[in-house]
Order: C-alpha cells, then sequence, then structure tokens
C-alpha cells in the first residue's frame, strides 16, 4: 500500500514538472516571437516614412559618410540612405531593430516602439 502511495506522489511530482517546464518553454518562445508578430500586425510604413524613419535612426551611421563621431564609414558597409538600400536589408532591419532591438546602438535617437514596429511591418513586405 505504502509502496503504491509513494508511486503515486513520485508520478505526481513529475507530472508537474513537466507542466512547468512546458509552460516555461511556452513562455519564452512568445517573448522571443512577440516583437516581430507585433510588428506584423502593425501598419507598415509607406516608402517615404520608411525613408524618413532611416534618416532620423539609422543613418547617422549607416551613411556613405556618417556624420556620428564614432564612425568614419558606415558599419558592415551596410548604408540605409535610399529606398533600395532600405529594402536589400530588409531582413537585418527586422532582426536588429525589431527582434533584437540592437539597433539604433543604444537606443540614443530614442527610437519609439510604434516606429519599431511601423519599420518592421514595411520591412515584412520587402525581405527576400
Amino acid at each position: 500500500m505504502s509502496e503504491d502511495r509513494d508511486s503515486r506522489r513520485a508520478t505526481g511530482r513529475l507530472g508537474v514538472v513537466a507542466v512547468a517546464a512546458v509552460l516555461a518553454i511556452l513562455a519564452a518562445a512568445a517573448a522571443f516571437a512577440a516583437p516581430s508578430s507585433r510588428a506584423a500586425a502593425a501598419s507598415p510604413a509607406s516608402d517615404a516614412e520608411a525613408v524618413s524613419l532611416a534618416a532620423k535612426h539609422c543613418v547617422a551611421c549607416h551613411a556613405a559618410e556618417p556624420t556620428h563621431p564614432a564612425f568614419g564609414k558606415a558599419p558592415k558597409g551596410i548604408r540605409l540612405e535610399t529606398l533600395d538600400e532600405l529594402r536589400r536589408h530588409a531582413k537585418d532591419i527586422i532582426t536588429q531593430v525589431v527582434v533584437e532591438r540592437a539597433m539604433p546602438l543604444g537606443n540614443e535617437t530614442d527610437m519609439t516602439d510604434e516606429e519599431r514596429d511601423r519599420l518592421g511591418a514595411w520591412a515584412e513586405g520587402h525581405k527576400e
């Protein structure tokens, strides 16, 4: 009798641990997916707005002649001054601006979540 009860308790504890682990994994996956899905749900910026957002938040560093004092040339050679350049780097924009939020570097230009989402939604429609 005692062995059955102990066995059921152990099985019950394993079930609780398994459920907790699954919930933790789902929460982590939802947190990771949230920025890009939020961007996809946002209304995309127009081409003109995408260029304007890049001019405001990206071009100080990512230009043929950066104006940011830390850079003599565009980091990784990525220039974001024109619509064609933005389109070419749409996947990078999604990753760096929306998902990882690594750009703008240190959010030095105070890019808002709404700007990230709109630029991300625009980039979603232009990634190759």
